[in-house]
């Protein structure tokens, strides 16, 4: 997607300002000359932020609200008020929401009410204390509030950079053509994602990525893969009417803060990090993360047609307690990206006898140590994508392996972060451009209800109850 011109009128509000959206729009507001008309912090970061506009020559307003207020479900009338004033004299006309996630809510409430285009990080909306039966049920109810209450005109996306990453976008293409014209559907699908992000006992009450509220994986970056498992299932639809997808059924398993503290106990720690001094947290020795969100989650659903045989069969496996670059103790000021995380990902995706994908994306360093080489197996850039296909009846090679630079030449691109990244660039300027896709919130329906069904299987888990889930599943919607 090339931009020649942005659109003639853009005038952006941008929510939080911290490691997270520097990180993720900062580059994009350089590469396309965009200045932010306006900013919305806490008052706690309001030297900060302010320093750091003047730094980048920006002539935005900063707006300000007290902590108390960060995650509060409606932003007080007071507020509202003032920013009301504030976006008609701007004629704020797009807004993204990079808050901590449980402060979406609040914002998307507002911008929608006003008419004002809204891009949110993921996940949509999360609540303190994700472990109750309340906050679980209201996850669901105000997704489809926010559907109901959004204007036809309004855009209302969520940041899913694998819907425009041209890795994914190759794959999707290939078994489109297949399912085409052969109508076999995918059968199966894995999809494995490690974070390679070693949070230690002393990192869990952190706020950034959070586990004290009662969520973890699922809500910090499991979202992505879920939304990526329905971005491959939706291409089910191109069968006949007897395979379409209309129920599925989940068991989930799950590795919790409080597992990973007989995994590696202190004693561990003490060995690994004999010549650091440890931080005053591990004096108590008897801290207890009972009500914490999830480390790892491992998921198999089941998903059956109208007769209810399966159609296909699905697992996610998606941890956060795997191998990581994270080589001390104390932690880094960026706990997220520069603290020792590397990303594993792979998929194996099959169309019966027809065709067998793999997908294998392996990195051995962080981001910040990026060189000019880094598409081979431990580079930043590594996508392969390997293709086994059924020649007898379908043609083609037998075997075939596509390297990043196969799909996509970036030798040239003087902005070039990674495949992810350029993704999140692509669905940035598709949401600045006003574009229907796969991000339009409308089209978030079949990644929230997996995600709520995750949400209540971790619920029954915690409860000692069934943790297998049943549920309609219509993928037309």
């Amino acid at each position: 997607m090339q931009v020649v011109n942005l659109p003639k009128k853009l005038n952006i509000v941008v929510v939080g300002i911290g490691p997270h959206s520097k990180r993720t729009y900062l580059n994009f507001f350089e590469k396309y000359k965009i200045c932010p008309k306006l900013i919305i912090e806490l008052e706690s970061e309001k030297e900060n932020v302010s320093a750091f506009i003047l730094e980048k020559g920006w002539n935005s307003i900063l707006f300000t609200i007290p902590a108390e207020y960060k995650d509060a479900l409606v932003l007080p009338k007071q507020y509202q008020n003032q920013l009301d004033i504030i976006c008609k004299e701007k004629e704020i006309t797009h807004a993204i929401i990079a808050t901590e996630p449980k402060g979406h809510l609040m914002y998307l409430d507002y911008f929608l009410s006003k008419k004002i285009h809204t891009l949110t990080d993921k996940p949509i909306v999360v609540f303190d204390n994700m472990l109750e039966f309340a906050n679980i049920k209201k996850l669901r109810d105000s997704y489809y509030r926010l559907l109901q209450s959004g204007n036809k005109n309004t855009v209302c996306k969520v940041l899913c950079q694998r819907n425009f990453h041209k890795g994914y976008e190759y794959i999707r293409n290939l078994i489109k053509r297949i399912i085409v014209e052969y109508s076999i559907p995918i059968t199966y699908i894995s999809i494995y994602s490690c974070d390679g992000n070693w949070v230690m006992p002393h990192d869990l009450n952190y706020e950034n990525h959070p586990y004290k509220y009662g969520y973890g994986k699922t809500f910090h970056s499991g979202y992505h893969h879920i939304d990526l498992l329905i971005s491959l299932l939706k291409l089910n639809n191109y069968t006949s009417i007897e395979k379409k997808i209309v129920k599925a059924k989940m068991y989930n398993s799950f590795v919790t803060p409080n597992d990973e503290l007989d995994i590696i106990c202190l004693s561990d720690y003490k060995i690994l990090f004999n010549n650091e001094k440890f931080p005053d947290f591990y004096d108590k020795q008897d801290f207890n993360f009972l009500n914490y969100g999830e480390k790892d989650i491992f998921s198999q659903i089941e998903f059956t047609n109208l007769n209810n045989r399966i159609i296909t069969i699905a697992n996610l496996n998606l941890l956060e307690s795997g191998f990581s670059r994270r080589g001390w103790l104390h932690t880094k000021e960026d706990r997220y990206k520069g603290n020792g995380r590397v990303r594993h990902e792979s998929l194996n995706i099959q169309l019966g006898p027809l065709l067998n994908i793999q997908i294998h994306s392996y990195q051995s360093k962080e981001i910040k140590d990026r060189t000019t080489k880094e598409i081979d197996f431990g580079g930043l850039d590594h996508f392969d994508i390997d293709i086994y296909r059924n020649t007898e009846l379908i043609g083609g090679q037998p075997y075939e392996r596509i390297r990043t630079t196969d799909f996509y030449d970036f030798s040239k691109e003087k902005y070039f972060k990674g495949l992810n990244e350029m993704g999140r660039e692509d669905a940035i300027k598709s949401f600045i451009y006003l574009k229907e896709d796969e991000n339009d919130l409308i089209n978030q329906k079949n990644s929230m209800e997996l995600l709520y069904q995750c949400c209540l299987s971790y619920y029954y888990y915690k409860n000692n109850k069934d943790r297998i889930r049943e549920f309609p599943f219509n993928l037309n919607t």
